[in-house]
C-alpha cells in the first residue's frame, strides 16, 4: 500500500491533473454503471442465462463495458468541448476590446528623453473573422514622418478618421474607442493637446466615443504586454 501510494503521487507530480473533469466524467461513469448493473440483475435473461455459459458470461461483461465506456466518452468529450467553448468566449471578449484600441506613439531620437519632430506611429489592432476556427489580432503599424507640422497633424487626422469610422465587433457591444497617447520619448508641449483636438473632430463621425489616456511611459503592445515599440 505505501509503495502503491508514492507512485500515484509520482505519477501525479508528472502529469497534469484536470479535478474537474475526473469529478464530472467519474461521476457519470459511475452513475451509468450502476444503472447498467441494475438492469442486468432485475432482468432474469441478461442476469442468469446469459451468465450461464462461458460465452454468455463474456457477452454481457463486454455490453456493460461497451456502455460504460460510451457513457464516459461522451462525458469527458462534453466536458472537453465545454472548456474550448468557455475559453473561445473570453478569446472573442479579449478580441474586442483590443480592436477598440488605438495607441500613438513617438519615434525617438539620439537623445532618449527626445522624440523627433514631425514622427510617431500609430498601432492600430485588426482582428480577423470572428467565426473562423482561431481568432486574433493582428497589429498594424501606420508610421508618420512629415516635413511640418501642418502635414503632420493632416496625417494624424486623416489616419484617425479612417479608424474610427471603419466598425469593429466591439463596436455591437457599446465598448467605447480608446485611444492611448504614450508620451515617452517626450514629443514637445502642446502635441497631447493637439492630438485631443484631433480626436474630438474624428468623434463627430457616426462611431462610438474615443476615451483617451495619457501614459507617462514607453509604448507597449496590447497583444504581448512585453513587446516594445522599436526605436
Amino acid at each position: 500500500m505505501f509503495f502503491s501510494s508514492n507512485a500515484l503521487n509520482l505519477t501525479m507530480s508528472w502529469i497534469s491533473f484536470d479535478w474537474g473533469a475526473a469529478v464530472w466524467v467519474g461521476a457519470i461513469v459511475a452513475v451509468t454503471a450502476v444503472v447498467v448493473i441494475a438492469v442486468a440483475v432485475a432482468t432474469p435473461f441478461v442476469a442468469i442465462q446469459a451468465g450461464a455459459t462461458l460465452l454468455g458470461t463474456c457477452l454481457t461483461v463486454g455490453t456493460i463495458a461497451l456502455g460504460v465506456g460510451t457513457i464516459g466518452g461522451i462525458a469527458a468529450g462534453l466536458y472537453q468541448g465545454g472548456l474550448i467553448d468557455a475559453e473561445r468566449l473570453v478569446q472573442i471578449k479579449n478580441i474586442q476590446r483590443i480592436s477598440n484600441q488605438l495607441d500613438i506613439h513617438f519615434e525617438q531620437t539620439d537623445d532618449p528623453l527626445r522624440a523627433a519632430e514631425f514622427r510617431c506611429t500609430l498601432v492600430i489592432y485588426d482582428e480577423t473573422d470572428l467565426a473562423s476556427p482561431i481568432p486574433v489580432v493582428t497589429t498594424k503599424r501606420q508610421q508618420i514622418s512629415a516635413a511640418n507640422s501642418v502635414e503632420f497633424y493632416d496625417q494624424v487626422d486623416r489616419l484617425l478618421n479612417m479608424w474610427t469610422n471603419k466598425p469593429v465587433s466591439g463596436d455591437k457591444t457599446d465598448q467605447p474607442r480608446r485611444v492611448i497617447i504614450y508620451m515617452k520619448p517626450f514629443p514637445g508641449e502642446g502635441v497631447y493637446d493637439r492630438l485631443i483636438e484631433i480626436i474630438k473632430i474624428a468623434e463627430k463621425s457616426p462611431s462610438p466615443r474615443c476615451v483617451v489616456t495619457r501614459v507617462e511611459g514607453t509604448w507597449v503592445s496590447a497583444i504581448i504586454p512585453v513587446e516594445k515599440a522599436a526605436n
